[in-house]
């Protein structure tokens, strides 16, 4: 059964926590100019891979935790802080959305080796480390 494969899974999962985090965003009448201008922040961690692979990747998977974005919306309900609820939901929805593309934390190898499989850039770039063979 193809639910049963764990990264088609995951990205079935990460797709619905896109929806909802959309969803909850637009229900709670917060701003999208605000949310176009933020949704790619998380991926300013892709600077960090000027010193490395390791860096990189770590750099990275503490920018696409979800940790972060459900603590920061738990504050948020909490202390009442719409700022801390938009932020959590905006930064969830993009840690989902690359979920979703299949594009999962990195490995110290390179961005295109994740824990969702090996990726292959559209284009290429030394900066992201070695282009993973074709055919794999």
């Amino acid at each position: 059964m193809l639910l049963l494969d764990p990264v088609l899974q995951r990205r079935v999962e990460a797709t619905a926590m896109l929806v909802a985090a959309i969803a909850a965003h637009g229900l709670l009448g917060f701003s999208w100019s605000t949310f176009a201008l933020c949704f790619f922040l998380p991926d300013l961690t892709l600077l960090a891979y000027a010193a490395g692979p390791r860096v990189g990747g770590r750099a990275y998977n503490l920018a696409h935790f979800f940790g972060w974005p459900i603590a920061i919306g738990a504050f948020g309900v909490l202390a009442g802080s719409e700022g801390a609820q938009q932020a959590a939901l905006i930064w969830g929805a993009h840690v989902a959305f690359d979920r979703a593309l299949g594009w999962g934390l990195k490995t110290e190898q390179s961005f295109c080796h994740t824990d969702m499989g090996l990726k292959a850039l559209p284009f290429p770039n030394r900066m992201l480390g070695p282009e993973p063979e074709r055919g794999r």
